[in-house]
């Protein structure tokens, strides 16, 4: 056996077939909430261990999809394409990782590469996950080999992130529920502040902290992109934004919120930032901003035409 899953499921683009293995997928007739046949659900529910066999090189896009934490599974030595998804999403009791397997090993709950220096998710739940200070870089896929889909970084209510990391992925990750971070000691790049991580090199919004709906932006910010940038609670409706007086460029700022019934931003900076996108929401209709005194006559000339006009703006001067 080289391949394990289903013909048409080796892409992982443009298949109608989204089975795993043992023939579970998203009701097809339903949102994808809900998980068929039942009967394969709660037999996958009794398995403790998976093992693939060693002679496995090719893995489908969604072989191990659905079946639940808490199983032991292996990688095989030759497995190198589509790992990064599924085998982060799921949060294993063991994982193990040939030590012929020349792309992948597992550290500290952590799916790094071969050497050590990037970790692309966490394959474990653990209370405070200690990111390896072999570390360098924080990545959410590889495409270079085609993992299509990103890692997982959820499970873990405490990330600490060493001394070591220089580099944490444009495209940073996000966790579903707000994670405190911590920055090791001695780390030139990264800092946190309102537990939010910014760049001390760049002045990047890296991972926004969602605290009771609410995003407070490290002082030190110069640049807010909400795309490119993580959110710590992605899933908690994101309601007010606060912008310290030092941000300079605003990219597409509240594409991470919706379903509110309004959107408020506090902004403290005297000049306008520049907005390089257009300020564009899905499901948001009402925005209340509020500006320095004295500001509101320059914010909405230099925002004129960039806001999108089935937002209904209001300006507020604090």
């Amino acid at each position: 056996m080289i391949k394990l899953g289903f013909d048409e499921d080796f892409d992982g683009y443009g298949s109608d077939s989204d089975y795993n293995i043992f023939g579970i997928r998203p009701d097809p007739e339903g949102d994808g909430s809900r998980l068929v046949p039942q009967h394969r659900i709660n037999m996958v529910k009794k398995i403790k261990t998976i093992k693939i066999p060693s002679t496995v090189e090719t893995l489908g896009f969604f072989c191990f999809d659905f079946i639940g934490d808490g199983k032991t599974i292996n990688i095989p030595k030759k497995v190198k394409k589509y790992v990064i998804a599924q085998f982060t999403k799921i949060k294993w009791k063991k994982i193990t990782v040939s030590s012929q397997n020349k792309k992948f090993k597992v550290k500290n709950g952590c799916l790094l590469s071969r050497d050590g220096t990037v970790v692309y998710g966490f394959v474990q739940k653990k209370k405070k996950m200690l990111i390896p200070e072999t570390v360098k870089t924080i990545d959410t896929t590889d495409w270079h080999t085609q993992q299509a889909g990103k890692g997982d970084y959820n499970g873990c209510p405490t990330i600490v992130i060493p001394k070591s990391v220089n580099k944490i992925a444009k495209y940073a990750f996000s966790t579903d529920k707000p994670v405190a971070i911590k920055i090791a000691k001695g780390n030139k790049r990264y800092a946190v502040q309102y537990g939010s991580v910014y760049s001390k090199v760049s002045g990047r919004l890296v991972l926004g902290y969602i605290n009771n709906g609410v995003l407070k932006v490290p002082e030190k910010v110069t640049r807010i992109n909400n795309a490119t940038a993580g959110m710590l609670g992605r899933d908690t409706r994101l309601k007010k934004i606060i912008i310290p007086a030092g941000v300079k460029e605003i990219h597409t700022l509240l594409k991470t919120t919706y379903y509110v019934d309004e959107f408020i931003c506090v902004i403290r900076c005297q000049k306008p930032p520049k907005l390089l996108d257009s300020l564009y929401v899905m499901y948001i209709y009402k925005c209340t901003i509020y500006v320095p005194k004295n500001c509101k006559n320059s914010y909405m000339k230099e925002w004129k035409g960039k806001i999108d006009p089935a937002l209904d703006v209001k300006y507020i001067e604090m």
